[in-house]
């Protein structure tokens, strides 16, 4: 039967090549919009799970700042896990040279200060910049509650001054000082281009919460992070912190940490509608194409089923061999499909990660995400679905037939 079938192909070449190019182009449509669907699925994926559910607490004046008291009220209510203060310092690395924007191809007209800008945490993964990918931690530890006179640096400054875990620094600030041991290096960049040294990430330095503390001589703090229990109870707690008595919140600001990606997740979200319908659209019409094509050619060989009823072939046989001859044929639009559509899906992949992204906001993100390949037997398994349905709308009218009667029609 199989070598019949495989004749059977060659002998009609002409409309195997139709079918198999419909074959093609229909596998070829399904692996390129599942593919990039789970892609886009890949990517919602990873951004939630870098945004750690939760809010921050700022001043909306810079000048002000978030008092204890009131960032330790709001880490107690009813629905918050976690809290991380900060406090914000300008201070001067002794001995040590800052990252000029030279490197990056701008002379500044004078020489700056080395002074730069010092942020101190609590929790040094919970800063919006590892969480956001901007910063990724490439040597040592982060910084984490139980740390003391501790810092973190970029590798670029580490590179520039020859610095590596375990060196110690002095940080000052006026006639303040304080020692740290480094215990981190990390890599990464601004959110936005800056030719001011104070500002690049080169220049960054991270270090404990008490050691900026120190360096301001005040327990005053410049911003409170909190992590909720549950996401989808997020704005319930945010609204719970609006209700505290005795907070003038015209003072302060209440930030969802997700609200900068919310615009992103929204594009993702639309483009993966938009992939499920074409979905649906390529499977019906398909459907519809390779019926009538394949009602065509079992049309085209009804003398052939005619003879071969008449020399006494079994009816399932003869259903064997096309389905065979129509498995042949698909099996080789298969291979072309999979080809195709990868090298399809990896173009419409990218070029909509960038268009959902109109800020750049996954910049320091890895970028790459590889399709598993459940996406590719899935696309295939609706494919070959589309396929034996029409087959079995193409054969049925034939082959449910008395032999007589289709015997009368080659007349």
């Amino acid at each position: 039967m199989i070598k019949q079938a495989l004749v059977a192909v060659r002998r009609k070449h002409r409309r195997s090549l139709v079918i198999g190019l419909i074959m093609t182009l229909v596998l070829t449509l399904l692996v390129s919009t599942l593919t990039v669907q789970h892609t886009m699925e890949q990517l919602r994926k990873s951004i939630e799970g870098r945004i750690r559910a939760g809010f921050s607490l700022t001043s909306r004046r810079t000048s002000d700042i978030v008092p204890g008291n009131l960032a330790r009220k709001v880490s107690q209510l009813k629905g918050v896990k976690a809290h991380n203060y900060q406090v914000e310092a300008v201070a001067t690395l002794l001995g040590k040279h800052l990252v000029e924007a030279t490197s990056l191809g701008v002379q500044l007209d004078a020489r700056p200060t080395e002074e730069t800008k010092l942020v101190g945490v609590e929790r040094s993964d919970y800063l919006s910049e590892f969480t956001g990918r901007l910063y990724r931690l490439r040597q040592g530890k982060h910084i984490t509650p139980g740390s003391k006179n501790v810092a973190l640096i970029h590798e670029v400054f580490a590179g520039q001054n020859k610095l590596k875990l375990g060196d110690r620094m002095v940080i000052t600030k006026g006639e303040r000082r304080v020692a740290v041991v480094i215990v981190g290096i990390f890599d990464g960049g601004n959110e936005k281009p800056t030719i001011i040294p104070a500002d690049m990430a080169e220049n960054r330095l991270i270090t404990n919460l008490e050691t900026a503390q120190q360096l301001n001589g005040s327990s005053a703090l410049t911003r409170a992070t909190y992590l909720v229990k549950r996401p989808d109870k997020l704005k319930e707690v945010i609204n719970r912190t609006r209700k505290l008595s005795g907070v003038d919140w015209g003072r302060y600001n209440l930030t969802d940490n997700a609200a900068s990606f919310a615009g992103v997740l929204e594009n993702i979200m639309r483009v993966q509608r938009i992939l499920t319908i074409a979905t649906i659209a390529v499977a019906v019409a398909g459907l519809v194409v390779m019926s009538l094509v394949l009602v065509f050619w079992v049309r085209g060989r009804l003398h052939e089923i005619g003879i071969l009823l008449a020399i006494g072939t079994p009816r399932h046989r003869i259903v064997g061999q096309f389905i065979i001859e129509l498995v042949v044929i698909a099996v080789v639009s298969s291979v072309c499909a999979t080809l195709a559509g990868s090298v399809i899906s990896t173009q419409l992949s990218t070029s909509l990660t960038s268009s959902v992204d109109h800020n750049n906001q996954l910049a320091g993100s890895s970028g790459e995400v590889v399709v598993a390949p459940i996406a590719y037997l899935m696309a295939f398994a609706l494919g070959y679905l589309v396929m034996g349905l029409s087959t079995v709308v193409a054969m049925t009218p034939i082959m449910s037939q008395p032999p007589k009667r289709i015997l009368s029609k080659m007349n």
